[in-house]
């Protein structure tokens, strides 16, 4: 076997390993991707396909992108304290670009052992609560549950606050009984926009989106909206940008500054991003050539 043949039939070899190495490289960088949209009531909440942790529920949603042409994956659990366990098969699968819905509504665990609870209700999605200055979660879907331990050291106070709101405070006057669970209403009001100050209001399409002023994060949609108060005598802002995952940024510039005591609209409307296919794997551009070396060699031998 001369050099030539030598050469030739090791890029043979060479190319035939291509296509097994351009499949892997195809699975594990790029794909068709597809979408599971899980929608929960509790935000928080851990989201499971397979027992692998995806992420957690924030305003409702979470996006799970998953290879098409991977091995699919047969049940989702989604778990939050306080509430039991959700779990069920999966039976549809996402096409490249497309989105599965899943929805699930987690519902509360029942209170037992030495525990009750305290069910605070709010009208601001989103908003804080604190008992005797200790942060117990965020208002979702209108609610939040906190257990507490009957023969604990009762709490003496409770305080629910969101940007663009006045802080609502209250005694704590009722101890839940073991099992027992005890409502207590917070209606927050909107702050009064005063002194030398003014806000913008920014509308969304996209619940948690996150919005930026000249890239200064001031707060997530909530509600559809965001109130940013502003100094009317500072610098002025000059751009706002609203973001979330899965959707195109976008940016629009500030035309018009709010005047003292007065609120400016600015409306937004995120567009859902597509997949964007892998790029040429490097088997491939060096099989390719190494067949034009290869056809060079012969021709100038003969």
């Amino acid at each position: 076997m001369d050099r030539t043949q030598i050469l030739i039939l090791g890029i043979a070899l060479l190319v035939c390993s291509v296509p097994a190495a351009v499949s892997a490289a195809a699975e594990t960088i790029g794909g068709d991707q597809g979408y599971y949209a899980v929608h929960c009531n509790v935000d928080g909440a851990k989201v499971y396909f397979d027992n692998d942790l995806k992420g957690e529920i924030t305003s409702g949603r979470l996006l799970v992108p998953v290879y098409v042409t991977g091995t699919p994956y047969k049940t989702i659990s989604i778990e939050a304290d306080g509430y039991e366990t959700y779990t069920t098969s999966i039976v549809e699968y996402p096409a490249k670009g497309e989105t599965v819905d899943i929805n699930a509504n987690l519902q509360q665990a029942p209170i037992g052992g030495d525990m009750g609870a305290y069910l605070v209700k709010c009208n601001v999605e989103g908003a804080k609560v604190y008992f005797d200055n200790d942060l117990k979660g965020e208002i979702a879907n209108g609610e939040l549950v906190v257990p507490v331990y009957v023969t604990g050291t009762p709490y003496k106070t409770i305080s629910v606050e969101a940007n663009g709101y006045e802080t609502y405070t209250a005694p704590v006057t009722d101890v839940p009984a073991k099992s027992e669970t005890v409502t207590i209403t917070a209606t927050l009001q909107q702050a009064p926009i005063g002194g030398d100050m003014g806000a913008f209001l920014v509308k969304s399409n996209v619940e948690g989106a996150k919005v930026a002023f000249d890239g200064e994060v001031k707060g997530e949609i909530k509600n559809g909206q965001l109130l940013v108060p502003v100094y009317v005598t500072g610098t002025p802002y000059k751009t706002v940008t609203v973001s979330a995952e899965g959707y195109a940024p976008q940016s629009v510039g500030i035309s018009q500054y709010p005047a003292k005591g007065e609120t400016v609209e600015i409306d937004t409307t995120l567009i859902p991003v597509t997949p964007t296919q892998s790029p040429l794997s490097p088997f491939a551009v060096l099989g390719a050539l190494c067949i034009c070396g290869a056809f060079l060699l012969l021709r100038r031998e003969n």
